[in-house]
């Protein structure tokens, strides 16, 4: 009979999984079985603390208060036993299972609200507080950490994607998780300037300024085309091309010192 826990504790777990957003941030990494092996080991921890809250309050609280009868246990014993017939031994039992099993979605439902809680508590703002975990979640990985920084900092960087396409700017949205993908699936950037490589010899020439359009324009990418990623420096970018032998061109790119802003000039 007590086998009937083991769909509460899958639910609750799963219910955990799904709505903390500690988890959920995560949820993407957990496949196949391993999903099931972590909603049932938070499962079980919401049935464990249920467990003991409910034998706490069976066993200190009074059965009637103000003439009222609050003993939950027998009632429900006595309301299994006249609907199905059962001895009373298996009547109490299921009585109990049936307490613990919604006990167990009550304590799932409390940790996530309390861990919203806490989360708003640490941090104001929503969005700062998605900040903050994705911070923790993403930092073991170098792109999706150089990702977040850009996006969190404003820090320029530089892209180059798997058809040689390179493309300077700000990431300015990280795509929300799903079941299979994390936060990192898709970004926005807002464009700097863009160029592309060179197929003999891998050099970025740029050749379009988004300045010139003179309002934000936005452009989504899938993370899984970017090849390399880098943190843009405007200033070592600039000194890396003077030291580049001078090529006779009509147009070249200039970028004023301790500036993010660059133009063409002929």
């Amino acid at each position: 009979m007590f086998l009937l826990l083991v769909i509460p504790i899958l639910i609750s777990g799963f219910y955990v999984c799904n709505h903390n957003l500690y988890y959920y941030y995560k949820i993407h990494r957990y496949e196949g079985q391993y999903l099931y092996l972590k909603s049932a080991l938070l499962g079980f921890g919401c049935l464990v603390i249920a467990s003991l809250v409910t034998l706490l309050l069976n066993r200190f609280m009074p059965a009637s208060i103000f003439c009222i009868n609050i003993d939950v246990v027998s009632r429900l014993e006595t309301l299994l036993s006249s609907a199905v017939s059962m001895k009373e031994n298996e009547a109490k039992q299921l009585a109990w299972i049936s307490i613990i099993a919604v006990s167990t979605q009550i304590v799932a439902y409390l940790w996530v609200k309390l861990s919203d809680l806490h989360i708003r508590i640490k941090e104001s703002d929503v969005e700062k507080s998605k900040i903050m975990l994705m911070s923790t979640i993403l930092s073991d990985s170098p792109l999706d950490l150089l990702l977040l920084n850009s996006y969190v900092y404003e820090n320029p960087i530089m892209l180059t994607l798997s058809d040689q396409k390179v493309y300077v700017g700000v990431v300015s949205s990280l795509g929300e998780p799903n079941e299979s993908e994390g936060l990192d699936q898709e970004i926005a950037i807002i464009p700097i300037m863009s160029g592309y490589r060179d197929d003999d010899n891998l050099k970025v020439i740029f050749n379009t300024d988004y300045k010139i359009v003179g309002k934000d324009i936005s452009l989504a990418i899938r993370q899984s085309l970017i090849s390399t990623a880098t943190k843009f420096e405007f200033d070592v970018y600039q000194e890396f091309q003077k030291s580049q032998p001078k090529e006779d061109k009509s147009k070249k790119l200039s970028i004023p010192a301790n500036s993010k802003v660059f133009f063409w000039k002929s």
